[in-house]
């Protein structure tokens, strides 16, 4: 669709170009990638890197199959935020979607200010959706309830309490399913990524994004290389390109991704839109997938008996 398109025709071109690097690009889902790595073996990998988020990345990390992006051939590493750097750049998180609350503003007097409110402002009951806990957003919401009420992101005693409370409410297994509740003002307010928020606003829907005080989390996209990777110098050199302020302004131009690169300086009409900046990345909450990981099927169960 959409993303490989612009993958395909925008950034590959003039990355092979400028180096004269023939790229193989592989699409598909981070736990295929996963599984065919592990059939491999460490030493044996298909690919020089691979992007996909950390509920996959964090694993294969442990496992050994990364190794630490090295700096002297990835210049624009050092521009990039700290919070984009994982494990100490065994990881790096150049794609970022921030996922706070998105709402109808005709249909919300009193806007809100945290995640609280989605319980505090009488507005909000019963008129509220929530993203499925199969997708990582609806794992991250419930975390990060968890870490508000509780004693911590894992605490999902306190996570469940509060959205027991809720319930009913409908939920979504993409945003996009979530963005057509809200549109259609069968809801009112809901987790949502800002990309899709900007979406919606782009069609003229009266829709607003809010950033929670308590902080927001992200749909991510981590870059690792492998640890025996066929071409490590090209995909340093892909990396890098990434990285650059060029290529940041353009995926968040089409994406509505906040840049990473620290020295990006986004068109005003871009930042008008937008709202966040790479200083905005300092209120990204992330958590510890190898941990939530091992309790998920367990948290899934328990989240199906309870919303029906």
């Amino acid at each position: 669709g959409r993303y490989e398109r612009f993958w395909r025709e925008v950034l590959l071109p003039p990355f092979e170009q400028e180096t004269g690097t023939q790229s193989v690009v592989d699409i598909g889902l981070g736990v295929n990638w996963a599984a065919n790595l592990r059939a491999s073996g460490p030493d044996n990998p298909a690919y020089s890197f691979v992007m996909m988020n950390e509920l996959v990345g964090a694993l294969l990390r442990q496992e050994g199959f990364f190794k630490q992006w090295p700096a002297e051939k990835v210049p624009n590493l050092a521009k990039v935020h700290p919070k984009a750097v994982v494990d100490g750049g065994m990881g790096v998180t150049a794609m970022v979607s921030p996922i706070g609350i998105a709402y109808r503003t005709d249909l919300v007097t009193t806007p809100p200010k945290s995640w609280k409110d989605l319980w505090d402002n009488e507005e909000f009951k019963n008129r509220l959706g929530l993203f499925q806990i199969s997708n990582t957003a609806g794992y991250m919401f419930l975390m990060m309830i968890s870490q508000i009420y509780g004693d911590g992101p894992l605490d999902f005693d306190a996570g469940f309490a509060q959205v027991e409370k809720l319930v009913p409410f409908p939920t979504g297994d993409l945003a996009g399913a979530l963005a057509i509740l809200l549109s259609r003002g069968e809801i009112v307010a809901c987790p949502l990524d800002l990309g899709e928020t900007i979406n919606m606003q782009k069609k003229g829907l009266p829709v607003a994004f809010l950033a929670p005080e308590e902080g927001m989390f992200m749909f991510d996209q981590t870059f690792n290389l492998l640890r025996a990777a066929p071409n490590e110098d090209a995909a340093c050199a892909f990396l890098n390109y990434l990285l650059s302020e060029d290529v940041q302004i353009k995926l968040a131009e089409e994406f509505s991704y906040i840049p990473v690169n620290v020295d990006t300086r986004l068109p005003d009409e871009l930042v008008e839109t937008l709202m966040l900046t790479a200083d905005d990345l300092d209120g990204i909450v992330t958590f510890d997938w190898i941990e939530a990981t091992k309790v998920r099927d367990q948290v899934t169960e328990r989240w199906n008996r309870m919303v029906r």
